[in-house]
C-alpha cells in the first residue's frame, strides 16, 4: 500500500558525518620526507606480533609517544587510520575474491580512501617503499593501486600481491591471512598475473590444510576455498582445479559443528560438483543433520521449534523428503510453549465513547441506537496514517526492535516464518493497530449490550426490514441480521462464523458490481475459482476504498494481524470473546451495507464514492474528538513503553 505523501516517513536517524569530519581525519598532515623513516619504524613495530592491523593500531599512539624521536603526530593519524581501512571478502554465494575499502562515500573510520589530500597519498607512497612488515607493505601499495597513485598499475599491483604472500608466517590470525591473501590473488586476477595467481592459490591450499589441522577459524578457511574452485577470468580457459581442492573441500564440510559454517561450505560444494549429483546430496544431507542435531541438543521451547522448523524448510528447498519428513515430526512433537501474557486494566473514560459514537446515549429507539452503531467515526483500527508515523517513532527508538529477529508463531505454537526489517516495522504497525482495535471492540460490544438492555433484542423481521433500508444485497443483509441476534443472545461463536464469511462475499459482489476481473479461469488442471480476500482488497483499494477500513478488515482477518478469517476456515478459533465478535459484526457490517439490491443498477462512480467513505461522508474532527484522540495516543504510547 502507498504512503500518504504528506507523512514523515524519514527513520530520524542523523545522516553520517561528512568524510573527514569527526573521522579521525588527519586534516593538519603536512607531507615531510623526514618524517617517513619514523612513522616506517612506527608501522612496522605496532604490527611485529599483531593478529590483524586493527589490533595493531590499538598501540600505535603510545608506542609512537615511547620513541626517542616520536614522529609528526599528523603523520602517526595517518598511519593510525590507514590500518583501519578493511579487507572484505566476497560471500560464498558471490563471485570470489576480496575488496579493500571504503574507497569512496560518507564513512567514520577511517575517512574514504579517495578523501585523502595529496599530502596523505605522497605518504602512503612513501611508506610503501621503506615499511619491512608485509601485511603494512601489502597494505600501503594496495591503496595506492586502488586510488592509481603510480601509472604503472599493473606493477603496483604485483607490490601488493607479492606483500600479501610473504604475510604467510607472521603473526597475523588465520581470517586476517586469509582476507590477505584472496586480496592478493583479486589483484593478480585483475590485472592478468597468472604466474603469481597460481603460486598464490598453491599457498592458499597450504593455508587450509594448516587450518584444518590446528582446527582454527574456518572462515581462515572458507574463502580461500571459494577463490580456489572460482571459474577463470573471462577470456581465459579454465585450469584442471587440484585434486587436493576436493578433498580439502569435503573436509572442511564435516570439520565444524556449527550450522552456518557447514551451510556456507555447502554452497561450494554445490557450486563445485554441479555435475556430481551424489555428492551435492551428500553435503545437503550433512548440512540438515547438522540442523537437527542443534534442535536435539537445545533446551528452550521456542527454539527448539524455531530449529526444527528451519530444518524441514531448508530440507524441503533441498528435496530431501524423508529429512523433512523427520523435522516436521520432531516439530509437532517438540516440549509445549509456556507463553507468558501481561494483563492491562484500563477504565475508558465515557468521553471516548461519545467520541467513537456520538449520539448513541441518546438514541431514543434501537433503530437510531443501531445506525448510530454502523456508523462509527472511524475505523476499529483507527486512521492509518498515524498509525505509521507512531510505529515508524517506536522503531526508531528501540534499538532491539531493529537488531533481533523476530519470528512469528503460528496458534498451534507452530513457528510460521521469521521477519524481514520491512515485515518488522508491518508487526510493530499491526501491534498498535491491534491495541487501537480492542479498545474499539470494548465500544461497539459495549454499544451492542446496552442497545440489549434499553430496547429488548429487536424482532427478527424488523431488524431486516432496517437493515434493507440501506439498500443493501437481500443475500447478505439475512444472515448479518441472524449474526447480530445471535450475538445479543451470547452465541458469539456463531455469530462470528456466519458474518466473516459475508465479509468476503461482500467484497465480491462490490468488485463484479465495478466490473473488476476477480474470478480465476481454469488453467491446466486447475479449477476456476475465486481468489482469496488478501487478494480482493488491493483491487477494491484501487478503486477509491477508505484506507483506514481497508486496514482494518486486513489486521483484523487478515495473516498480517489477527488472521481471524483463516482460523475461522480452518477450525482454530474457539471460545470467541464479546470483543472480537463485535468487531467481526462491525466489518460485515460495513461492507455489506456497501453492496445494493442486484434490482438497483449503479454507476461506477457511485459505487467508488461509497468505498471512499464507508460509514459516511468524514466530518473534519471537533477540538473535542481531537484532544480525546490525543489523549488515547498518549495513552497507547505509554501503554508500549
Amino acid at each position: 500500500m502507498s504512503v500518504p505523501e504528506d507523512v514523515d516517513e524519514t527513520t530520524g536517524a542523523g545522516a553520517p558525518a561528512a568524510s573527514g569530519q569527526s573521522a579521525g581525519r588527519p586534516g593538519q598532515y603536512r607531507h615531510d620526507p623526514a618524517f617517513v623513516p619514523g612513522l616506517a619504524n612506527l608501522a612496522d613495530i605496532s604490527c611485529e606480533n599483531a593478529t590483524d592491523l586493527l589490533n595493531g593500531s590499538l598501540n600505535m599512539r603510545a608506542i609512537a609517544a615511547q620513541m626517542e624521536l616520536p614522529p609528526d603526530p599528523a603523520g602517526v593519524e595517518v598511519v593510525f587510520n590507514t590500518f583501519w581501512y578493511r579487507l572484505t571478502p566476497a560471500g560464498v554465494d558471490e563471485v570470489a575474491g576480496a575488496s579493500l575499502g571504503p574507497i569512496e562515500g560518507p564513512s567514520f573510520a577511517p575517512f574514504a580512501m579517495r578523501d585523502a589530500s595529496e599530502d596523505i597519498r605522497q605518504l602512503w607512497l612513501a611508506l610503501a617503499d621503506q615499511v619491512t612488515h608485509p601485511a603494512v607493505r601489502a597494505r600501503c601499495w594496495d591503496v595506492a593501486f586502488t586510488l592509481k597513485l603510480l601509472k604503472n598499475g599493473r606493477d603496483t599491483a604485483e607490490k601488493a600481491a607479492r606483500a600479501y604472500l610473504e604475510t604467510i608466517g607472521t603473526a597475523l590470525g588465520p581470517r586476517e591471512l586469509a582476507a590477505g591473501l584472496l586480496r592478493g590473488w583479486t589483484l593478480a586476477r585483475q590485472v592478468g598475473l597468472v604466474d603469481l595467481e597460481q603460486e598464490i592459490a598453491a599457498a592458499m591450499i597450504d593455508v587450509v590444510e594448516d587450518v584444518l589441522a590446528r582446527d582454527e577459524d574456518p572462515y581462515g578457511a572458507i574463502p580461500l576455498l571459494g577463490a580456489l574452485i572460482a571459474p577463470p577470468p573471462r577470456g581465459r580457459s579454465a585450469a584442471p582445479v587440484d585434486p587436493k581442492v576436493d578433498r580439502l573441500l569435503d573436509q572442511t564440510l564435516t570439520a565444524f559443528p556449527e550450522v552456518h559454517v557447514i551451510e556456507d561450505v555447502a554452497v561450494l560444494v554445490r557450486k563445485r560438483a554441479v555435475d556430481d549429483l551424489v555428492r551435492v546430496e551428500r553435503a545437503n544431507r550433512h548440512l540438515v543433520g547438522a540442523m537437527l542435531a542443534e534442535a536435539d541438543g537445545e533446551t528452550q521451547p521456542m527454539l527448539i521449534r524455531w530449529l526444527y522448523s528451519q530444518a524441514a524448510s531448508r530440507a524441503r528447498s533441498l528435496g530431501l523428503t524423508d529429512l523433512e519428513k523427520i523435522a516436521v515430526a520432531k516439530l509437532q512433537a517438540a516440549p509445549k510453549l509456556t507463553w507468558e501474557a501481561t494483563k492491562y486494566e484500563l477504565n475508558l473514560p465515557s468521553a471516548l465513547f461519545d467520541a467513537y459514537l456520538p449520539g448513541f446515549d441518546t438514541a431514543t429507539d434501537w433503530r437510531a441506537a443501531l445506525r448510530i452503531w454502523l456508523h462509527p467515526t472511524e475505523a476499529p483500527t483507527s486512521r492509518y496514517r498515524d498509525n505509521r508515523i507512531i510505529a515508524k517513532r517506536s522503531m526508531q527508538a528501540s534499538a532491539i526492535l531493529n537488531s533481533v529477529t523476530t519470528v512469528v508463531f503460528r496458534s498451534d505454537d507452530l513457528p510460521a516464518r521469521s521477519l524481514t526489517a520491512e515485515e518488522r516495522f508491518n508487526r510493530e504497525l499491526t501491534n498498535l493497530e491491534s491495541v487501537r482495535m480492542g479498545s474499539a471492540g470494548v465500544f461497539l460490544g459495549n454499544a451492542l449490550f446496552r442497545i440489549r438492555a434499553r430496547f429488548g433484542i429487536p424482532p427478527r423481521v424488523e431488524l431486516e426490514e432496517f437493515l434493507r433500508s440501506f439498500g443493501a444485497a437481500p443475500s447478505l443483509v439475512t444472515p448479518l441480521a441472524t449474526a447480530l441476534q445471535l450475538y445479543w443472545v451470547g452465541e458469539y461463536d456463531a455469530a462470528v462464523h456466519l458474518a466473516v464469511p459475508k465479509i468476503e462475499a461482500a467484497v465480491r459482489a462490490l468488485l463484479m458490481e465495478l466490473n473488476e476481473p476477480v474470478f480465476r479461469t481454469q488453467t491446466g488442471d486447475a479449477s476456476g475459482m475465486f481468489p482469496g480476500l488478501g487478494s480482493l482488497l488491493p483491487s477494491l483499494v484501487d478503486n477509491g476504498f477508505d484506507a483506514d477500513w481497508e486496514r482494518f478488515l486486513r489486521t483484523f482477518l487478515l495473516s498480517d494481524g489477527s488472521n481471524v478469517r483463516n482460523l475461522i476456515a480452518h477450525g482454530f478459533l474457539d471460545a470467541i470473546d464479546p470483543v472480537n465478535a463485535a468487531l467481526a459484526l462491525q466489518a460485515c457490517a460495513v461492507m455489506v451495507l456497501l453492496t445494493t439490491d442486484e434490482a438497483v443498477a449503479r454507476d461506477s462512480a457511485t459505487v467508488k464514492a461509497a468505498l471512499a467513505n464507508p460509514t459516511g461522508p468524514r466530518s473534519r474532527r471537533s477540538l473535542r474528538k481531537r484532544v480525546v484522540a490525543a489523549v488515547m495516543a498518549a495513552w497507547l504510547e505509554l501503554r508500549r513503553t
